[in-house]
């Protein structure tokens, strides 16, 4: 049986992703798809323009066939981690056969190189690293110049660009795990990660919710969706475009109430940025304002909005590393479609995945269990989400939701 793996956010579905997805399908000739996906809050450290829930059945709706959620502490993380966190949860479901991702390179050849030599991160590499953020530059920065100092333009060119960067860490796991998956990439059609524009029917999801954002209108994006994805937006009256900025005032509490000690404990808060982002907090009037505040050439505007995330739910640097030291991570299912719920059983009969499926958190979790740290975060996440978004939390709480299903 072929299982086709999918990395996503899909914030929203659009049309890309539908490409992506369709030519995945062609390449890999699967029986079954299988998406992990980002929950309320994605790699670049902001909220979700629709809870996950909504953007799951956006997904099983435009053909992926199981939607697994990646836990909080990946999701909301640098690359590598994102990466290595939904790897793990692809590997350790033992069925999985292929990883398809996109990418500007659209071949796998040179993300290959480029991610074996990563995966064997030597001493030369090392220094030159240092050496370049010794100059206070940012990390990716310091390491493409490093790349490029120790094995040439060749190397370092694919970690010039978004999805390249991923692709190359997605390889990297597989490679550093002896993972059996086979990987494919589908090279990006149309605009770029961050472009704002469009490009006959195919935009990024930045695009699409800037064009939603100045129109406050889902007619205004209707030609950059696929059909289902439109259907399901439209079928929900809030909750839909969030922005950071909706979050100023429960994250700049959170931050008052907290002192620098406190707030140094957050997974991303190093090199006394702890202390940047107090002293911010008491002259910000917005979001925006804050993070230019604490904005730096050493930290990227991706990195201060993270560590404002790390803050918000109080991601702890002790706990997470602990749980990745020791491997905990688990299957939690958001949605599926007929076929999704065919692998499921069959993933429970052949006992092939060696971590919990969840499909009901209430009756499969003990509060005792090391999954229920890692778990914690993503309730915690979806309670302030669902305040912001919904007014209250009980009526969309992870522990009410229930998968979405399409059969």
């Amino acid at each position: 049986m072929k299982v086709l793996g999918i990395i996503a956010e899909y914030n929203p579905f659009h049309n890309g992703h539908r490409y992506h997805l369709q030519e995945s399908i062609r390449l890999a000739s699967p029986d079954c798809t299988v998406c992990v996906m980002s929950g309320n809050f994605t790699q670049r450290g902001e909220p979700a323009m629709a809870d996950k829930w909504i953007r799951t059945a956006a997904a099983v709706d435009n053909g992926i066939d199981l939607v697994l959620e990646l836990p909080f502490a990946f999701a909301c993380n640098n690359a590598e981690y994102f990466a290595a966190g939904a790897v793990d949860i692809l590997n350790r479901l033992g069925c999985v056969t292929q990883l398809s991702f996109g990418s500007e390179a659209g071949e796998l050849s040179a993300l290959s190189a480029a991610a074996e030599y990563l995966a064997n991160e030597d001493e030369e590499l090392k220094a030159g690293i240092k050496e370049f953020a010794d100059q206070g530059i940012s990390f990716p920065k310091a390491r493409y110049e490093a790349v490029k100092k120790c094995k040439g333009s060749a190397y370092s060119d694919v970690l010039k660009s978004a999805n390249n960067i991923l692709a190359v860490e997605y390889l990297k796991q597989l490679h550093l795990t002896k993972s059996r998956i086979k990987p494919i990439t589908v090279k990006r059609y149309g605009t770029d990660y961050h472009d704002k524009n469009s490009f006959e029917d195919v935009a990024s999801a930045t695009a699409i919710r800037h064009r939603l954002e100045k129109t406050n209108s889902l007619r205004a994006i209707e030609d950059l969706i696929p059909t289902a994805t439109y259907q399901v937006l439209q079928s929900v009256d809030r909750g839909v475009n969030l922005s950071f900025n909706d979050f100023y005032q429960l994250l700049l509490y959170q931050i008052l109430t907290s002192d620098s000690a406190r707030l140094g404990t957050v997974l991303s808060a190093t090199e006394g940025l702890e202390n940047r982002v107090k002293r911010a907090a008491s002259e910000s009037v917005d979001m925006d304002s804050l993070i230019k505040t604490v904005l730096s050439k050493r930290y990227t505007e991706t990195r201060i909005r993270r560590l404002l995330a790390h803050i918000l739910i109080h991601l702890e640097k002790e706990n997470f590393l602990s749980l990745w030291d020791r491997r905990i991570n688990y299957a939690r299912v958001l949605g599926f479609s007929e076929k999704g719920a065919s692998l499921l059983k069959r993933i429970k009969k052949e006992a092939c995945c060696s971590i919990p499926v969840f499909t009901n958190i209430n009756r499969e979790l003990s509060r005792d269990s090391e999954e229920w740290k890692l778990l914690r975060y993503d309730i915690t996440a979806s309670d302030i989400y669902n305040l912001v978004a919904y007014g209250e939390i009980y009526t969309h709480s992870d522990y009410v939701m229930k998968p979405y299903k399409n059969f």
